[in-house]
């Protein structure tokens, strides 16, 4: 599947990949906003690093491109990076590509089951949701009572590489709108969509069995010995979210980030 994918990203650069011819609008407009020469000059130095660019490629081509995953396979995909590459930046780049499809399908009255506004990241401990919080919400205020600086936010600061210039209104809107973690999650619509932040308890489960079509995100753990949250393993939790997926009919995708430095796969992409 990987020498597929390579072979269809040639020309991306220079807008001739043939990785263009088989993708929405939506996607084509970003990856030329992401990746093409003009852009990656323009931006002095912002751009993504090369085991992020193949990781956010990767996982578009095997979503979209027909013939790079068969036609069967469960809606998994996993995102090899070493540590320290900045899984955060590919994250955003990913839940943009998702909700900007998802934005534009329903604006041509399309019911496309690939894209969702629906999404959870999964972080079991408290450093890993505080960082997910400061790259959607920011930092937080001083004596702000949990309020946090949202121009301080990863999205907000890395807006001229994520987001083409003439969207990023609705994705700013979008996120300071439903973003929930823990106890909030119960007071979120929905049906709106929603970027829930969560340690991976039962109740996430129950929460997101409610949704009509979903993304998780999600991180194999680095240490030996199983995680419990609340008396649960993780690999547990992962065997109720895949019964979740498969009632789902292809609507719950689960995108898994794996540290690439401890199996010695690469990253490097075309």
């Amino acid at each position: 599947m990987n020498r597929n994918i390579r072979t269809l990203c040639k020309g991306l650069g220079t807008g001739e990949a043939g990785l263009l011819e088989r993708v929405t609008p939506t996607t084509v407009d970003l990856l030329r906003w992401w990746f093409g020469h003009e852009q990656l000059g323009a931006r002095a130095g912002l751009n993504f690093l090369p085991a992020q660019r193949w990781a956010i490629l990767k996982t578009i081509a095997a979503h979209e491109a027909p013939g790079t995953r068969q036609a069967d396979a469960p809606l998994l995909h996993r995102v090899r990076l070493p540590a320290g590459a900045g899984r955060v930046r590919v994250l955003l780049a990913l839940l943009v590509w998702q909700l900007l499809n998802h934005t534009d399908a329903l604006a041509a009255q399309v019911d496309d089951p690939r894209f969702t506004r629906h999404f959870m990241a999964v972080a079991p401990h408290p450093l890993a949701r505080d960082r997910l919080l400061g790259a959607f919400c920011g930092q937080p205020l001083p004596g702000g009572h949990g309020a946090r600086d949202f121009g301080t936010a990863d999205l907000v600061r890395l807006a001229g590489l994520l987001i083409p210039a003439g969207r990023r209104d609705e994705v700013f809107a979008f996120v300071c709108g439903s973003v929930s973690s823990g106890a909030d999650m119960d007071r979120m619509a929905p049906a709106d969509g929603v970027v829930a932040i969560t340690d991976g308890r039962l109740e996430a489960l129950e929460w997101l069995a409610r949704l009509p079509d979903l993304m998780v995100f999600d991180a194999e753990e680095r240490h030996h010995g199983p995680v419990r949250v609340d008396g649960v393993t993780r690999a547990a939790w992962r065997q109720h979210l895949r019964r979740i997926a498969a009632a789902r009919d292809g609507r719950c995708v689960h995108v898994v980030f794996a540290d690439s430095s401890r199996d010695g796969k690469g990253t490097a992409g075309p």
